[in-house]
């Protein structure tokens, strides 16, 4: 229950970072058309339904990429779990 009210507080507060470049249409409150957004930028609705709509080959695209990306936000802002010696 705690996890869905959490997502529901986010989609309130979506913006378009744009961090992944791996863009889809979406439409924000307030907005009369669908832009192009980044995956992760998306509703967890619109991420489902275009989930469902990848192959395999694609959806392995997919993690690759937001695994770059995140290893790319990670070394920017200098952050590491656990310690130096644990890798």
């Amino acid at each position: 229950m705690k996890k869905l009210l959490i997502l529901q507080e986010m989609d309130k507060n979506l913006k378009r970072r744009n961090l992944s470049g791996i863009y889809i249409f979406e439409t924000f409150e307030g907005e009369e058309k669908r832009q192009p957004t980044c995956f992760e930028d998306c509703s967890e609705a619109t991420q489902d339904k275009w989930l469902d709509s990848l192959e395999p080959q694609s959806l392995k695209n997919l993690a690759k990429q937001l695994a770059d990306t995140l290893i790319q936000v990670a070394d920017f802002a200098g952050v590491m779990k656990g310690g130096e010696d644990e890798q």
